[in-house]
């Protein structure tokens, strides 16, 4: 079968399906469809660009009724917090970085070896290599 035969059963098919619908239904379904190829002729073209989630559509599909500055304001509270978070974690970072050279400091100074011994390469060597 070729391309023409399946389309003229197909719409066969519906022609018969159609038949049997009442005048209010197809009147409705005439009036649906000049809406959506009205809608396809002239695509919508968007007015600004938004981020996903912050105020294009909402779940039911419908337009959102947040205003612009509600939806500007959920953006910078977000980059905000997104910032916030990266000094904290620097500021974390630095902190564990002091704490870890005090430890290693009170080590060194609380040792029974003079810190010549510590800066003996011999030394240095000896322990590199007797380390598991």
């Amino acid at each position: 079968m070729n391309e023409d035969q399946i389309s003229n059963k197909i719409t066969g098919y519906l022609d018969q399906g159609v038949a049997g619908l009442r005048p209010g239904t197809t009147y409705r379904l005439q009036l649906a469809r000049q809406e959506a190829l009205a809608r396809l002729s002239a695509p919508e073209v968007a007015s600004q660009l938004t981020l996903a989630g912050a105020g294009g559509a909402n779940m039911s599909g419908g337009v959102s009724r947040r205003t612009p500055r509600t939806r500007d304001a959920r953006i910078w509270v977000g980059v905000l917090l997104i910032v916030a978070s990266v000094l904290y974690f620097q500021y974390w970072q630095s902190t564990r970085q002091a704490r870890d050279i005090e430890e290693l400091d009170t080590a060194i100074l609380s040792s029974d070896l003079p810190i010549e011994a510590y800066l003996d390469r011999g030394f240095r060597n000896w322990l590199a290599h007797s380390e598991p």
